[in-house]
């Protein structure tokens, strides 16, 4: 699983960069091991909405 999450953390990162996001790398690993799991981000951190790759709840 491991693996697997490094390469979405890539794509997670490059996708942000590309958008001219500055997205902390810790963001990006929380995001890419919940796209993994097909799972749904409840957060407090407004800047995931910056990476719509994956399904959130903003409190």
């Amino acid at each position: 699983m491991v693996y697997k999450n490094f390469a979405k953390k890539a794509q997670f990162y490059k996708f942000a960069v590309q958008k001219g996001n500055k997205i902390p790398i810790n963001d990006v690993w929380i995001a890419a091991c919940c796209m993994e799991v097909d799972g749904i981000l409840l957060t407090r951190d407004k800047h995931f909405e910056l990476l719509d790759l994956i399904d959130l709840i903003i409190l």
